[in-house]
């Protein structure tokens, strides 16, 4: 669940755990019960031994691969 903030957790031991959330876009709260929760924040790139530059691709300082207006993600 992307663009997602979590609120809060209560942990119910055995019967696993509701999460408490937020859509950061808006704002709207929900509720989610799972047996177990993988609460992941941020993400970076993970390049590091991909022997880019064997493949012509030059990666920024930051270990990104450029890319052209063609494939832009917004």
């Amino acid at each position: 669940m992307l663009n997602t903030k979590v609120k809060d957790g209560i942990n119910r031991k055995e019967n696993g755990v509701t999460v408490n959330l937020t859509d950061a876009k808006d704002g709207t709260a929900s509720s989610i019960e799972v047996d177990i929760a993988l609460i992941s924040i941020g993400r970076h790139a993970f390049t590091g031994g991909l022997q880019l530059e064997k493949a012509g691709l030059k990666p920024t300082d930051r270990g990104l691969i450029d890319i052209n207006k063609t494939w832009q993600t917004s």
